[in-house]
């Protein structure tokens, strides 16, 4: 073959590579542009749709917020509505994207509010039905995308609850504990006592009649004869009932004291605190002194006072509340104390129960029966018990020497749940004594009483349980 026959050869061999080359070209085009179809336009992801309304109780009115999401072909289309008796009321019907191939939206996330007016809407009381659809822009399902589609059983419920006081006079001391009876018109989400800022969770079981509940409540050492009292309940659909109550709060002077803290004091308190979090341990002693004092006392009595919410709902204890057999007593609930050093005062604080002094590592009985709901070393208490006696009533036991109960132990009155002793904030061996009603410390010399407990707690509910 001469060199102009292998030119032509050449040139032919290239022109077929190119005409190749462009065949495969063209062809990988054409199946990305199929994938890309597959991928893009005809992907089989269906919207997620989020609703935060889980009670399923809609009040008079209403807003459900809704978060409809599409990652992939974005949104097209989101409807709700109510449906009651055969009546379907529109909530919301939006349109984000094109229904012809090719179409965009470029929204992935939207978030509605779906605004629901009982009377506006023509709604009643009773149960309906919410459903909630979302479409994307996939080409599937005949360009109509993919579907989400969700119902929620739901209950329109505009009524406020109703809350009758079965107890009558309501006579308190500052500082001090009663009891308030009631009926609901309906179960309820939330109820029972408010006390100024202070809330007292009411409960049932006590009387056979599911209905009718009760709440032990207090009031603090600082709350006198100006502290609101009313009763407040709300239904599972966010309506509030409220309702007053007759009541008389005596004022109440408590004692106060000037206590001196001495070098051989902190020397002999301090390093039980040492390990604390938080604990100063390069300030000087005083300063030490100041943070168990404000800062760990306050943390102390938080943790003590929140164990409420562990209480029973049953009464386990029976009659009057027992005291340290011969003991003395010594500084009493409510003592206004102030800390002097070297002749000025240092600090405050509120002595929120009673000291009973008798022989050093005194046996501890128990005050009345109840389950054991705190065991344990806290702080400027020491080694302290708690114990439950139901219905947020509970009974505490501080600077013991030990402990010989453990949480969850139901104890009998004049059961020995430790002894006495100096751990924590103490000086010298003796008891620190508190009752609790919710989260309130409350005067312990109430429920030594046994008469005062018969005409404040028990005959009151004794009184209702007759008229039943």
């Amino acid at each position: 073959m001469g060199m102009k026959g292998k030119m032509r050869f050449k040139r032919k061999e290239r022109g077929k590579n190119l005409k190749y080359f462009l065949l495969g070209a063209v062809g990988i085009l054409a199946v990305a542009a199929i994938v890309w179809v597959l991928v893009t336009k005809l992907e089989g992801e269906s919207p997620r749709i989020v609703m935060d309304f889980e009670s399923g109780h809609i009040p008079a009115r209403m807003e459900i917020p809704v978060t409809v999401y599409d990652e992939k072909s974005g949104i097209r289309k989101v409807f709700a509505s109510l449906v009651q008796d055969g009546r379907e009321v529109t909530l919301a019907n939006r349109t984000y994207g094109q229904n012809m191939p090719g179409g965009e939206s470029g929204v992935h996330e939207i978030d509605l509010t779906l605004s629901i007016d009982v009377r506006e809407k023509g709604l009643k009381e009773g149960e309906a039905l919410l459903r909630i659809a979302a479409w994307d822009l996939s080409w599937r399902q005949r360009f109509s995308g993919n579907l989400t589609y969700m119902e929620k059983e739901i209950v329109i419920d505009s009524i406020p609850p109703r809350i009758t006081v079965l107890s009558r006079q309501h006579n308190l001391s500052q500082g001090g504990s009663g009891v308030v009876i009631y009926r609901l018109s309906e179960p309820c989400e939330k109820h029972g006592v408010r006390v100024g800022d202070e809330f007292f969770q009411g409960y049932s079981g006590y009387y056979k009649d599911e209905d009718i509940y009760l709440a032990l409540i207090a009031l603090s050492h600082e709350q006198g004869a100006e502290t609101s009292i009313s009763l407040f309940a709300e239904d599972k659909a966010g309506n509030q009932g409220q309702s007053g109550l007759h009541y008389y709060i005596q004022n109440r002077v408590f004692d106060s004291e000037n206590l001196n803290i001495s070098d051989n004091f902190l020397r002999q308190a301090l390093p039980e605190f040492q390990s604390v979090a938080g604990f100063p341990v390069d300030e000087p002693p005083i300063d030490q002194f100041l943070f168990i004092n404000q800062d760990l006392r306050k943390k102390n009595s938080e943790i003590l006072l929140s164990l409420y919410k562990d209480s029973a709902n049953t009464f386990y204890w029976e009659g009057g509340f027992t005291a340290l057999p011969r003991a003395q007593r010594r500084a009493g609930f409510a003592d206004h104390r102030t800390y002097i050093y070297n002749g000025e005062g240092i600090g405050q604080s509120v002595h929120l129960g009673v000291d009973l002094a008798s022989l050093r590592h005194a046996p501890v009985p128990a005050a009345n029966a109840g389950r054991v709901v705190f065991g344990d070393w806290v702080g400027i208490y020491g080694n302290t018990v708690v114990i439950d006696h139901g219905y947020g009533l509970m009974s505490l036991y501080s600077h013991l020497s030990g402990i010989d109960v453990q949480k969850d132990d139901f104890v009998s009155k004049g059961d020995i749940i430790g002894n006495t002793g100096m751990t924590g904030l103490a000086v010298g061996d003796h008891l620190h004594f508190s009752v609790i009603v919710g989260n309130v410390f409350v005067n312990p010399y109430e429920w030594w009483d046994a008469a005062w407990i018969q005409n404040n707690i028990t005959g009151k509910l004794d009184e209702i349980a007759q008229r039943l």
